[in-house]
């Protein structure tokens, strides 16, 4: 009995953790309904130079480059121009060649630019492989913590 609530427990523990990745990182702007809207329970006030009060992002990250990146939603590359040859293509449909592409760029950042790199990625209209978006969000958890 006690390997299953232990087991439980993981997976409850999991659950939130991805949850709250996903909630972290990822504003869901093709959602229905949260065009326009922003977290009406927060009351951190916006961040200074933020030109968009509506940017939700501001109250659930703390980083300061992320925030920015999101407000202004300029693009800012680093040193990965090759990966704009992706464009259009789906997470799934990348060959072992062009994942390790994305990889060596991922593994190349610096820790600082790590948040940053993953709205320029988003702002570019670009999909992470499946593989390297995992490794995107173990890395990110890290440098949060």
């Amino acid at each position: 009995m006690r390997p299953a609530i232990i087991l439980l427990a993981i997976l409850v523990v999991g659950g939130a953790i991805v949850w709250l990745i996903d909630r972290l990182f990822y504003r869901h702007d093709d959602d229905p309904g949260t065009e326009g809207t922003h977290d009406n329970d927060s009351h951190e006030e916006p961040a200074s130079g933020c030109a968009d009060e509506s940017c939700g992002i501001r109250s659930i990250c703390p980083s300061e480059q992320l925030l920015m990146g999101e407000c202004k939603q300029e693009i800012t590359y680093y040193d990965d121009e090759e990966l704009d040859a992706f464009a259009g293509r789906e997470a799934g449909d990348y060959s072992p060649e062009e994942e390790e592409q994305w990889r060596d760029v991922l593994y190349t950042l610096q820790p600082a630019d790590l948040l940053g790199w993953g709205q320029s990625i988003k702002h570019r209209g670009l999909a992470m492989p499946a593989a390297i978006h995992e490794e995107f969000l173990q890395l990110a958890a890290e440098v949060r913590s």
